[in-house]
């Protein structure tokens, strides 16, 4: 459903851009590509929104994790409740479920729990939850304290989160204001196209009109680009 939703969207800004800014269909043939391209860039910037969820997810397991072992559980039955935990917290088909019944399974199978969270860690594609599992597998194959490994490695993930979540906090009133900006062009063209069609209609012919219109979008798209990379901070 999300997939669809971000095609629909992304072909009606196609659509538009090419009503808008050039008012004639083949310019489709050159949009199209370019959306093509932008959108499996933006699926990129999607899976780093996936992992950043993933990763705050993960420490909520820890929490569960901890609070079974410390109730007297062994690993393997710690895992099990805690895969049992997320499904009331969260929806099923949330990724960390997954994780941790996938995980809970193979340990009936009998692989052991260093082995599952490694694979776990590895599919993630999380370097907290990676250095976890390495971390984890150290302690548990010397001895190691492993309550106090992961109580530590849980607060240490909700202070660096708290920091994130600050930050956010601050880049999305920029990325709201990105927003508007990219939408003003639309929202100005569509108004002087649907009241007052003649008073850009020398931009919509001929050829100095179109090239004066071509120029004004790229324009506007290299601002687009800047002001994009100024609000995208990665943190």
């Amino acid at each position: 459903m999300r997939t669809t939703r971000f095609v629909l969207l992304r072909a009606g800004i196609c659509i538009a851009t090419a009503v808008l800014f050039f008012q004639t269909w083949k310019s489709l043939f050159v949009l199209i590509p370019l959306t093509a391209i932008r959108m499996y860039r933006e699926r990129e910037a999607l899976g780093g929104v996936r992992r950043r969820q993933l990763e705050e997810h993960f420490r909520d397991a820890l929490q569960c994790l901890l609070a079974s072992l410390e109730a007297g559980y062994s690993i393997e039955n710690s895992v099990e409740n805690t895969a049992e935990d997320l499904r009331r917290m969260f929806d099923e088909k949330e990724p960390i479920v997954e994780e941790f019944r996938r995980m809970s399974r193979k340990m009936q199978s009998g692989s052991t729990v260093e082995a599952v969270l490694e694979e776990f860690a590895e599919r993630s594609g999380v370097e907290d939850i990676q250095n976890f599992a390495g971390i984890f597998t150290i302690s548990k194959r010397t001895g190691g304290d492993v309550i106090e490994v992961i109580r530590s490695v849980t607060e240490t993930l909700y202070q660096k989160q708290e920091v994130y979540r600050e930050i956010r906090t601050v880049l999305l009133a920029k990325q709201l204001e990105v927003g508007i900006m990219k939408a003003m062009p639309y929202i100005m063209l569509g108004y002087f196209l649907l009241f007052s069609p003649g008073f850009l209609a020398p931009l919509y012919t001929g050829i100095a009109g179109h090239a004066v219109m071509l120029l004004l979008f790229l324009t506007y798209r290299m601002f687009c680009l800047i002001a994009e990379r100024i609000a995208c901070i990665e943190v």
